[in-house]
């Protein structure tokens, strides 16, 4: 059983490819062609403007991974191969650096230190207030007020 979202994505990119040359589409095996109808979403619409550029189409994210894919493996020649891994190998590179500033150790120990100094302010802020201590007199005052409003 194939998950919903591969499934639909597997639904688009069958969508896409009736609008693509037959010339390119005959490139593609046909056992990959039979896996995606099999596999295809039989309940999922796509409602693509094809006057648009394919990257103005919104397509899922799986749609794109399968697009990429097949581009890859059956329509691009080897110069196109060697240039889209570079562009593959460039994103991953910038999103392995976002990660790591994201997740650096100086800045969690920073976040940290900026917690735990905050934390002391709050707390020396917020100490219970002195109890005070009633006097002789003030004592039997308050018991003789208890005892009459018996």
């Amino acid at each position: 059983m194939i998950d919903v979202a591969y499934s639909e994505a597997a639904t688009e990119v069958l969508t896409i490819l009736e609008h693509t040359e037959i010339e390119e589409v005959n490139k593609i095996p046909k056992n990959f062609i039979k896996f995606l109808k099999e596999n295809s979403s039989k309940t999922y619409k796509t409602d693509f403007d094809f006057s648009k550029p394919i990257n103005e189409l919104n397509l899922k994210q799986k749609t794109q991974s399968i697009l990429a894919i097949i581009y890859l493996k059956y329509w691009a020649n080897e110069e196109e191969k060697k240039a889209f891994k570079k562009r593959i190998k460039e994103n991953e590179e910038k999103y392995q650096q976002e990660l790591k500033k994201q997740y650096s150790t100086d800045n969690l120990f920073k976040t940290k230190k900026g917690i735990i100094e905050n934390f002391e302010n709050q707390t020396q802020k917020n100490l219970l207030p002195e109890v005070k201590k009633e006097n002789f007199i003030q004592k039997i005052i308050n018991k003789m007020k208890k005892i009459f409003r018996r």
